[in-house]
């Protein structure tokens, strides 16, 4: 394929598939890339730097990404609008993937305040946060409380545009969707990402028969097929098996046979025949 360099007009809209995409770390409270871990979205100081964007669209998602399987997730398609970084190309289609039920029943939360408020989630501005919740273990026999548990979250919120540029792009963004931007957004939500095996979870289905349909025929990473059946990985890591099946030592093709010593040979090791 041969490019050649071109000028882009201040108004047009990028979307690229495989669409540019961000991660979203919650233990690090950052936005990083998704193809360079150390590349984040922080200030001088190294602190994470919530974003604020257009939101475009979102999809659910069930099965396994990471070290997450059999979970539901969240994409969600956007433009950013601040910071002005390089992690957020200007005009430019960005996806990311919220896990965690509070960063998910977070976002539903606010997408449902938009839709019962009939406000279209294109026309403002979505700032994102960072946010620490806590919670107290419970005894299961006595239902004490017990030890507290710290976890982050992303809250979601909107506001309207601040000045003529935020106008400018949602008027330009509500353009595009409103000819090739919606079946391009679609596209980019639905476009696959490297190293992911995810089932969509389409909005009026049943989705617990798509999830044990997924379950059949994806099993658990901690659960490996073995002779007897499936077996925590936790057993397979107590016999010397790591998660891949493998022994450390590899195993040999035909058993050691005992050897047997003559009473010469024991008299010359120094030991009682």
């Amino acid at each position: 394929m041969v490019f050649i360099a071109g000028q882009f007009s201040a108004d047009e809209i990028l979307c690229n598939l495989p669409p540019h995409t961000l991660r979203i770390d919650l233990q690090a409270r950052r936005w990083k890339s998704d193809v360079d871990p150390d590349s984040a979205i922080v200030d001088r100081n190294d602190n994470g730097i919530p974003i604020e964007f257009i939101l475009l669209g979102f999809t659910p998602f069930f099965g396994n990404l990471g070290l997450r399987n059999h979970e539901e997730f969240i994409r969600i398609a956007y433009i950013g609008v601040t910071p002005n970084h390089r992690l957020l190309p200007p005009r430019c289609v960005t996806t990311s993937m919220i896990s965690g039920k509070s960063s998910q029943k977070n976002f539903i939360s606010y997408f449902q305040t938009l839709y019962n408020n009939r406000i279209n989630c294109a026309s403002v501005i979505t700032s994102s946060k960072f946010v620490t919740r806590s919670f107290n273990e419970r005894d299961p026999l006595t239902g004490a409380d017990g030890a507290k548990i710290n976890f982050n979250a992303l809250e979601f919120t909107d506001r309207p545009p601040a000045n003529e540029e935020e106008a400018s792009l949602i008027t330009d963004v509500n353009d595009w969707l409103a000819t090739t931007g919606t079946s391009l957004a679609t596209a980019a939500l639905k476009s696959h990402i490297p190293g992911s095996n995810l089932v969509e979870l389409p909005l009026g289905s049943d989705h617990a028969e798509i999830k044990a349909q997924f379950a059949a025929a994806n099993p658990r990473q901690d659960q490996k097929p073995l002779a007897g059946g499936y077996v925590a990985t936790k057993s397979l890591q107590s016999a010397g098996v790591d998660d891949a099946g493998a022994t450390d030592e590899p195993p040999s093709a035909k058993p050691k046979k005992a050897v047997q010593l003559t009473e010469e040979q024991a008299k010359a090791l120094g030991l009682e025949f």
